[in-house]
């Protein structure tokens, strides 16, 4: 009973400072590791769900009109929370102008590739190349954040490509190699451009609260997509082709995906180190291939289950603490 009341306190506290550290520390200890996997393990399978719902938005309206929605909803959500916790003050620096421009290539321009490869090559083939996600983002987050892997890190990661590699073998069974080769170039370069956002985020984000830092990278990227409409695409028009299922995918993705899975995303930041946290894709890339299994009868193979149990492995073997893996080493000896 005193464990919930704590809980209901901490999120409480939390929307009204949008500061999950001082919430912690004032009412409750830290979580503990396993309950952060846990967090970590649902959020993914929850964000695997985000492609499926894309697709059926995509499929009604033109994909740069749908990011610009998107990430307008989104921002706007977190505009109001904003208004309710920490407020503006210490948002206006330096660094305002680095988190805008990370917003707009890591929201804007990557969710071209992401739903471009989508759009190309369905549910289940992008949920496959984005199991790459773990391996570009742990490399990029030891290399720039200089973090400190355990050794059964480096046994994962190769697990990890293994998995990769089987996946799309098996996609590429049962599609056409052009199709697969331009979906997958789309995907792996907005993989890239995540990474480096995912990594360059953890510094910048020092400077502000939580709430503060995806308002600016949110809206920074809805205001660049919607100059886009205006000055390029000149698509508006094409909202009333939004049937109210279109409406709900949309809704959701911006609510649960964009706003929910981000803020959950950016608080285990404050716990879990990058490298190990990106590991964690992997279950997004099985739950997102299910569920586009389940929603639009997209073909699985053995080789696609295979690729996935690798991935599983992988993702274990990474995560474990790092007293479980010293018990481990000690054994093998």
């Amino acid at each position: 009973m005193v464990a919930s009341y704590n809980y209901v306190v901490v999120l409480y506290n939390y929307i009204f400072t949008g500061d999950y550290n001082v919430c912690f520390r004032s009412r409750m200890k830290a979580p503990s590791f396993k309950a952060l996997l846990l967090i970590a393990a649902v959020l993914q399978i929850v964000w695997g769900l985000v492609p499926s719902a894309s697709n059926q938005v995509i499929g009604e309206i033109p994909v740069e009109l749908y990011i610009a929605i998107r990430w307008t909803i989104s921002g706007l959500i977190f505009l109001v929370w904003l208004s309710f916790s920490s407020g503006w003050s210490g948002v206006i620096k330096r660094q305002t102008v680095w988190v805008a421009l990370l917003g707009i290539a890591g929201y804007a321009i990557a969710s071209f590739g992401t739903l471009y490869g989508l759009k190309i090559g369905g549910v289940t083939n992008f949920a496959l190349m984005g199991a790459l996600n773990p391996i570009v983002t742990s490399a990029v987050a030891i290399l720039v954040l200089r973090e400190k892997p355990t050794r059964l890190f480096y046994a994962a990661l190769p697990l990890c490509v293994a998995g990769l590699l089987t996946l799309v073998l098996g996609k590429h069974q049962i599609s056409s190699w052009q199709v697969a080769l331009s979906s997958s170039s789309l995907i792996i370069g907005a993989a890239f451009l995540e990474a480096s956002i995912f990594v360059f985020s953890k510094k910048l984000k020092l400077h502000f609260s939580s709430i503060q830092y995806l308002t600016i990278s949110q809206l920074s990227a809805a205001a660049f997509m919607w100059l886009l409409q205006l000055g390029v695409y000149r698509q508006t028009s094409a909202i009333h082709h939004l049937t109210s299922r279109g409406w709900g995918a949309a809704v959701f993705v911006s609510v649960v995906a964009c706003v929910l899975c981000y803020a959950v995303l950016y608080w285990l930041l404050n716990y879990l180190d990058g490298h190990r946290l990106a590991l964690f894709d992997g279950l997004h890339t099985i739950s997102a291939t299910l569920f586009g299994f389940l929603f639009f009868n997209e073909l699985l193979n053995g080789l696609m289950l295979a690729g996935g149990g690798l991935l599983l492995t992988g993702l274990i073997l990474g995560n474990l603490p790092r007293r479980k893996v010293q018990e481990v080493s000690q054994s093998e000896r």
